[in-house]
């Protein structure tokens, strides 16, 4: 399947992209577009063609790639302010925020969680459609991926001086910038700060010939550094924009729990919690995309079983067990 992100496409054709990455089919798209679905069968055709796609399925996934590129809108997050935030008098009501604020963000998404950060639910269904092997290596760089990703959103920072007191932190940023960086977040949020800076400054002076940690990583791990030591606004506010930037998504989930813990521990709670709907908001985002590319790992319906038939499927189990 080609896939050329930078394609410039005309009003009506991102519209309907649009509508197919929400899991529209051909008919509510001719509806909301004005259209016979004969006509738009026809319109939808010239578009896969225009891409370099063969189907819907296809197209959606193109679609997720520019997102994935950066074209979508970033999550809408608090401005970073020098002062504290003034706590609303008449709150409206607990929600997401108050929960991660309360509790953590691990326990606040619950499930939610498997959605987004490195290698969540998106990237494994996009894997398996593109017929990309998930082989041993692979899940075991997925689960170290997420067992880091797990403890951000804890706030188990301590995990990350585990791993730098027992020497996995080099082995382990050879095989992912995004992990090096989250583990630089550890350690800098849990007040490691002379393991974070010996970190960064390790990864940041490698040689030529050595996968050296650049780009947006390198800015991650450094504007946590600063934001984690000091008070500084310009720190904050290139964690801001990190967080806002939306080429790399699981880098900028990353950034937007660790924003989350920089406000939470300034006691700037209102921006803490918008931080933490944003997060949310990503989840949900994330599950869309699921449905879109025809995924459902959550119920959509709840059928409670009946007692009787509960012990008759055990029984059956049972017995097939010990044939």
């Amino acid at each position: 399947m080609t896939h050329t992100s930078q394609k410039t496409l005309d009003p009506r054709s991102e519209r309907m992209l649009e509508l197919l990455a929400e899991g529209a089919s051909a008919r509510i798209i001719a509806k909301k577009l004005g259209y016979s679905e004969g006509t738009m069968r026809v319109y939808l055709h010239n578009l896969y063609r225009a891409i370099g796609v063969r189907n819907k399925t296809e197209a959606v996934i193109w679609q997720l790639g520019r997102t994935r590129d950066g074209t979508s809108p970033a999550p809408t997050l608090p401005r970073p302010s020098a002062a504290p935030v003034a706590q609303p008098v008449l709150p409206a009501g607990p929600g997401f925020g108050d929960m991660a604020l309360a509790e953590d963000l691990y326990t606040a998404l619950g499930v939610m969680s498997g959605f987004i950060g490195p290698y969540g639910h998106v990237w494994e269904a996009g894997a398996k459609l593109k017929g990309a092997p998930l082989d041993e290596k692979m899940l075991l760089q997925r689960s170290q991926s997420r067992l880091l990703w797990r403890a951000l959103l804890k706030g188990d920072f301590a995990y990350g001086k585990l791993l730098h007191d027992d020497g996995h932190v080099e082995r382990i940023a050879a095989q992912s910038a995004t992990d090096a960086a989250t583990i630089a977040c550890l350690l800098a949020l849990g007040g490691y700060s002379t393991a974070a800076s010996r970190l960064v400054s390790s990864l940041g002076d490698r040689r030529r010939g050595a996968a050296a940690i650049a780009g947006r990583e390198m800015s991650l791990m450094r504007a946590v550094c600063e934001a984690a030591e000091s008070n500084a606004q310009t720190a904050l506010d290139a964690l801001h924009a990190l967080a806002s930037d939306g080429r790399a998504p699981a880098l900028r989930h990353v950034a937007i729990a660790a924003l989350f813990h920089v406000f939470r521990s300034r006691k700037l709670d209102e921006a803490a919690g918008q931080t933490a709907d944003a997060l949310w908001a990503e989840a949900e985002t994330a599950r869309q995309q699921l449905d879109a590319m025809g995924v459902r790992p959550l119920a959509r319906t709840a059928k409670l079983p009946a007692p009787a038939e509960a012990r008759e499927n055990a029984t059956i189990r049972k017995a097939a067990l010990t044939r």
